[in-house]
């Protein structure tokens, strides 16, 4: 057939092109291997001649060295003659490249389907034509009525507990208000210190009647104690100056004597029926020990309103000072002696504040529980005036605040009540 394109199973053509295409890629090939071969092999002519250099300058280097370079180098001129005699070895002609290609006829082609034909573009209707849509129809909304919820009753709040019972009551004062009497200076009313205060007399009713006072001597010489009344001093706790102030006798008035002027009295003459108070001990009603008196506060008045009494040594084992009121001290007579009693117990003790000359003043006072019989309203008046005649706790300022947090009325009082 001529004429047409060659058909399956005619490759003269391809056969007669074929060496033609694989010739110059061998010619390129030997090229390059021949122009390596050339390279490696000066550059094996160029290791040789820097190991025959070397072998010169080191002629004179020992036997063994000189055979090792001569051998390396014969190796290196074997390796190299044995690299530029493979470009004589045959050559194998690589096997020829085939291309077929296959050309359908026209009888074997498929018949072509009818093509289908495209849909016809619709032309688009006028923007007149176009009907508005339909307005939506109102929701109707539907008022459910809700349930009643069933009432709940809240539960019942539980009675918050009682208080705890008052035991004691205390009284706040300022050191502006009351001044320890131990070691206080005494002065003349002209200014001049003539001594100091050293203890206090009182009766068996309580009320102070007698003031020792150390005179002092010229440097220390001649000191001595003496007891004045107690109404020939002045009290004045927050002055500058010396607290304590003897003062003289009133000019008489007409027609009357005039009174005496106040004459010291010795130490060891005191009347046998006053009690010193300074250093002694205040016992419990059952005759445990409660403390020891070590200063007594007294107010402008000249009147006594606390006692300080060392508790390191008492039954609530306490290591502290406390402020006694001064109206629950009972002088009573036991074995034909005069003891200072108070009416506190163990509990009131540990709960009372402590006293301490840089806070203010708290004076404190046992509150006797009331009989379970009484009310509580009633029970509460005599704890806290204090004309109850089991707790005595006279007080001097207009309102007392008690340990619980309560405030208690409280009368004032200028001495204490006569002992049983």
């Amino acid at each position: 057939m001529t004429g047409g394109y060659p058909h399956r199973g005619h490759g003269s053509s391809n056969r007669e092109r074929a060496p033609r295409r694989v010739r110059p890629i061998d010619g390129a090939l030997h090229a390059a291997a021949y122009c390596l071969a050339r390279l490696f092999a000066r550059m094996l002519a160029l290791v040789a001649l820097c190991a025959l250099i070397g072998t010169r300058t080191r002629a004179r280097t020992c036997a063994r060295t000189r055979s090792a370079l001569r051998l390396r180098t014969a190796a290196t001129l074997l390796g190299a003659a044995v690299l530029s005699a493979c470009g004589l070895l045959p050559k194998q002609v690589p096997a020829p490249i085939v291309e077929h290609s296959y050309i359908p006829t026209p009888a074997e082609a498929a018949p072509n389907e009818p093509e289908e034909p495209l849909p016809e573009v619709q032309a688009p209707e006028p923007a007149s034509a176009v009907k508005p849509a339909p307005a939506p129809k109102p929701k109707r909304r539907i008022v459910r009525p809700k349930p009643q919820e069933p009432a709940v009753t809240p539960p019942p709040e539980p009675a918050e507990p009682p208080p705890p019972p008052q035991i004691i009551s205390t009284r706040t004062m300022q050191h502006d208000q009351l001044h320890g009497l131990l070691d206080a200076e005494v002065q003349r009313p002209d200014g001049k210190v003539v001594g100091r205060a050293v203890d206090m007399y009182i009766d068996t009713a309580a009320r102070p009647k007698l003031l020792m006072v150390n005179l002092a001597g010229f440097m220390g010489v001649g000191d001595r104690k003496v007891n004045f009344p107690w109404t020939a001093f002045r009290f004045t706790p927050n002055a500058k100056g010396a607290p304590i102030t003897f003062v003289q006798p009133s000019p008489p008035a007409k027609g009357k004597p005039a009174d005496p002027a106040p004459k010291p009295q010795p130490v060891n003459e005191a009347p046998p029926n006053l009690v010193q108070l300074v250093d002694s001990t205040v016992a419990q009603k059952s005759g445990a020990r409660i403390g020891r008196v070590v200063d007594v506060l007294v107010d402008s008045q000249s009147q006594p309103q606390a006692l300080v009494l060392d508790l390191s040594s008492s039954l609530a084992e306490d290591k502290r000072h406390v402020a006694a009121n001064w109206g629950d001290l009972h002088v009573v007579s036991h074995n034909k002696q005069w003891q200072l009693q108070m009416d506190f117990n163990d509990a009131q003790l540990k709960a009372t504040p402590t006293y301490s000359p840089e806070q203010p003043i708290k004076i404190v006072s046992p509150v006797v529980p009331a009989p379970a019989s009484a009310p509580a309203g009633s029970s509460a008046a005599p704890a806290a005036s204090g004309t109850s005649g089991t707790s005595g706790a006279a007080a001097t300022g207009p309102t007392g605040t008690t340990a619980s947090g309560a405030v208690s009325a409280q009368k004032p009082a200028s001495s204490a009540r006569p002992a049983k």
